[in-house]
Formats: structure tokens, sequence, C-alpha cells
């Protein structure tokens, strides 16, 4: 799922965020016009609130309301499970994202803790889903070889790369993200 910043100012937001969660105008670090790779998403004061690596990323995404974005991509991670998690009336919330994060409700907090096991988890999924759908801003495709491997246009490494699920590729040699030439938009999956 990929979103798009089209406002970040406080003062925009609907009453009900504003008055229900305590946030200042420079809480936002979300640029105008960017798109942003949706990690997970939940529900709070009404609103969709999506999990995005910010301006501010270090090593953890963090919640920003629907209301500062419009959706560019709807389609929802192949990695995402839905939960409900229970507990206090003020934690109940639905959640979207990958399975331990989903269905844990204290992985979050692991995760914004710094522990090593919740970080090495989420940037493996970060990986994953940074180049599960194209992206319309970058405009290299990398070089089919032959029914196996696929060919960096910028540093001319090869890798074994067969698949076609991945709407992106990232050479191993040179880092260059570049379009899955294999990758198609009607194929099936369950």
């Amino acid at each position: 799922m990929k979103i798009k910043c089209v406002e970040n100012r406080k003062k925009l937001l609907p009453e009900e965020i504003r008055s229900n969660y305590s946030i200042s105008d420079n809480e936002f670090s979300i640029k105008i016009e960017k798109e942003y790779v949706v990690y997970a998403m939940t529900l709070h004061c009404g609103h969709v609130w999506y999990y995005i690596c910010d301006e501010s990323y270090s090593y953890y995404p963090v919640w920003n309301p629907s209301p500062f974005f419009i959706v560019i991509d709807g389609k929802l991670s192949r990695y995402w499970v839905y939960s409900f998690i229970e507990g206090e009336i003020t934690t109940l919330r639905p959640r979207w994202g990958f399975s331990q994060w989903a269905e844990d409700p204290d992985y979050y907090d692991r995760l914004t803790d710094g522990e090593e096991a919740a970080v090495a988890l989420f940037k493996t999924y970060k990986e994953l889903m940074d180049i599960e759908f194209p992206d319309p801003s970058i405009t290299q495709i990398a070089t089919v070889g032959d029914s196996e491997w696929l060919i960096c246009p910028d540093c001319m490494d090869a890798w074994n790369s067969p698949g076609d699920k991945d709407g992106m590729v990232i050479c191993p040699k040179c880092k260059t993200m570049m379009h899955n030439p294999r990758y198609t938009t009607d194929r099936v999956t369950h």
C-alpha cells in the first residue's frame, strides 16, 4: 500500500483527532507530495492511521493520521494479516500488518524500545514490502539475462532471480532498485 502526503499541519486535522490526541505542530515529520509505503495500519479517533517511515525514520515507523494523505495504491501487502487486539477500551484497535505485529499487542513497544529482535524483524519486513509493488518514481528496469537471471544496467552484475511476485528488484552488488521485468499485475495470488 502506498500513500501520498497532501497536508502536514495539525490545525487542519479533524477536531476528533486534535481533541483526543495530544500532538504539537512539529510532531509530524512528513513532506507534502512525498509518497510513503504503509507498513501497518490501525484505527484511532475514528480515522485510519498509517505506520510509515517518515522524515525522522531511524529504525521504526511512526503512525500518522489518514487525513494527511491520499491513497495512491490501495493494494494490501501479501505479508499483512488482520487482527483485533482486545484489552482496555483505549487499546481496542483493529490492526493490519505482518503477523508478529498485528497479533502481538506488545510488538510495537518492543520495536520502539529498540529491542534487537523486534528491530531486525521490522527491517526484514520493510525490505520485503519496499520491493513488493512497482514504484512509478523509478524508471530503470532490470535486464533479463535468461529464464533464471537478471542483469543490472548500472553495474552489469547478474544475479539469479526467476521470480515474478515482486514489482521491484534490488541489485545485490550496487544496491540499485529497479523494476522487475518479469512482474505481471494480472497474476492470480492465493
